[in-house]
């Protein structure tokens, strides 16, 4: 397909697709160039240095902190979003089928742009959260019981962003209001049961895909709530932060993001004004002396095979809708004699199953590398798993931004007839934007965010390796492996970027 064109396909139920060019071939080659070549400067230059430690106190301030110690300083922006949900589950439900505001909000500005705001403000979704806010008054009439053991990780979280992906894609949720709403009241519906069975928030740590996508992903967040001077939190004996805390978490003893929902409750409770909002250097959550969790690594590989899935699944490879072209669901249905649904769902398996093989097999050579030292397979599992997380990271922020640049401009007629009723609320339902930024301007974005994630992706790998090796032979002998890994992975995510992708354009 020329890269200065763009086809528009009238499917058989009413909606409609356009294919948009992929990234052009030099800047392609540009790119590639580029990863490999900041592999080994990092390699050379950065290498297992150790990480900068600088913090940035943004709540130093006597009235920014005192706010922040308001008890209703959360519900302040929670009720807001929590109509704003409630209206959206109503125009979903009850609005028109083909003129909905529901999809274009949730899958086009939300879903996209909520990644963005993890990136650069940790689990900030988590502090607006609207099904937290909905669940609030039934954690009075909570029986308290305890999660059971077998339910406390994040294997919930992972089976649900899972389920989810394939109904995002398989089942169409996307440009279907009924089926959004559908998934905002069985979310909501969760975290109402959770409540009203056990103590604390055990759906937002377990179960809620959100917050646990969101937590893993604050790793890499620049923002933090830590005490701004850890000897106070060293001579408390009433701990009122953990008390106080949702997630029951200790002030004093937090040392990574991806439980704190920065309700800021613990500035609340705080007598002594230890907690601090700061600003780290981006990764620090990820190189942090801290022991690994194994659900952890699996979900940073599953956010990996996810996105790359999502992003070949919008490929005239995966789905083509050019007549007498086959694609990958055509031919899985031949080679298994099945439907479209599970021909798709026997090929998202197979394409999850790819990169989290690649990872598992250059874990295996790194082991085999480092075999006379007392670090393990799963040790090596665990640990370099952190380092994916970054290139999973912005390929989805790269994904991510095809979607906001080129679709996002559709919300504005949507909140003027949020039903498809033919309201004109604010004057611009008839208003038809061009995309937010143009085509070109877009494909730099997503080669920049590509190769940045994959230098971060690279770093992490050494911090590791350096936390887990005092040798620096081992240490570079266990990276080998693991940066042509990921490597490989950052061209796959540049390849994808390449293809022509399918857009969704709504029902006419």
């Amino acid at each position: 397909m020329d890269h200065s064109e763009m086809v528009h396909y009238l499917l058989p139920d009413g909606r409609v697709v356009m294919l948009m060019s992929g990234i052009p071939g030099w800047l392609f080659g540009l790119a590639v160039g580029a990863v490999v070549l900041l592999s080994f400067v990092v390699v050379e230059g950065r290498g297992l240095a150790a990480p900068s430690g600088w913090r940035f106190n943004l709540t130093a301030g006597r009235s920014v902190h005192r706010l922040l110690r308001k008890p209703w300083f959360q519900l302040v922006f929670q009720v807001p979003f929590a109509a704003m949900f409630v209206f959206t589950l109503y125009a979903g439900l009850f609005g028109s089928y083909t003129q909905n505001l529901a999809p274009v909000l949730v899958w086009t500005v939300w879903w996209a742009g909520l990644i963005f705001a993890v990136a650069l403000l940790g689990n900030a979704w988590c502090f607006v959260c609207p099904w937290d806010a909905l669940a609030r008054p039934f954690h009075r009439l909570s029986l308290e019981r305890e999660l059971p053991a077998w339910m406390r990780s994040l294997w919930p979280a992972i089976a649900l962003f899972v389920v989810l992906t394939w109904a995002e894609l398989g089942w169409g949720v996307t440009n279907d209001p009924r089926k959004t709403a559908l998934l905002g009241v069985l979310m909501a519906a969760g975290a109402v049961v959770y409540a009203l069975l056990f103590r604390g928030r055990p759906f937002c740590e377990t179960t809620c895909l959100v917050g646990r996508v969101s937590g893993m992903y604050s790793l890499f967040s620049p923002v933090e709530i830590r005490p701004r001077d850890q000897r106070v939190c060293a001579v408390c004996t009433t701990r009122d932060c953990k008390t106080a805390c949702p997630m029951d978490l200790d002030l004093g003893e937090l040392r990574e993001n991806q439980f704190c929902t920065q309700c800021t409750d613990c500035f609340t409770a705080c007598p002594s004004l230890a907690p601090a909002l700061s600003v780290r250097p981006p990764a620090s959550g990820l190189v942090s002396e801290r022991v690994g969790r194994s659900d952890e690594a699996w979900l940073a590989l599953i956010l990996l095979a996810l996105t790359a899935f999502h992003g070949l699944s919008m490929t005239p490879v995966w789905q083509t809708f050019e007549p007498g072209e086959t694609d990958v669901v055509w031919t899985l249905q031949g080679w298994f004699g099945v439907g479209e649904t599970a021909a798709f769902t026997i090929g998202m398996a197979l394409v999850m199953a790819v990169p989290i093989a690649a990872y598992a097999l250059s874990t295996a050579v790194a082991r085999a590398l480092v075999r006379d030292t007392a670090v393990s397979f799963r040790q090596l599992f665990v640990s370099y798993a952190y380092s994916v997380l970054p290139v999973a990271l912005f390929y989805h922020l790269a994904h991510n931004a095809m979607h906001l640049f080129m679709e996002g401009q559709d919300v504005v007629p949507a909140l003027s007839d949020p039903l498809g009723r033919g309201w004109d609320l604010f004057g611009t339902a008839s208003l038809h934007l061009d995309a937010l930024v143009g085509q070109g301007p877009t494909w730099v974005v997503q080669v920049v965010l590509v190769v940045t994630g994959h230098v971060f992706g690279v770093l992490v790998s050494h911090r590791i390796a350096r936390r887990l090796f005092p040798d620096r032979k081992h240490a570079v002998l266990s990276l080998l492996p693991m940066l042509v890994m990921m490597v490989l992975l950052s061209v796959g995510g540049l390849w994808l970027m390449h293809l022509d992708m399918n857009m969704r354009m709504g029902r006419m």
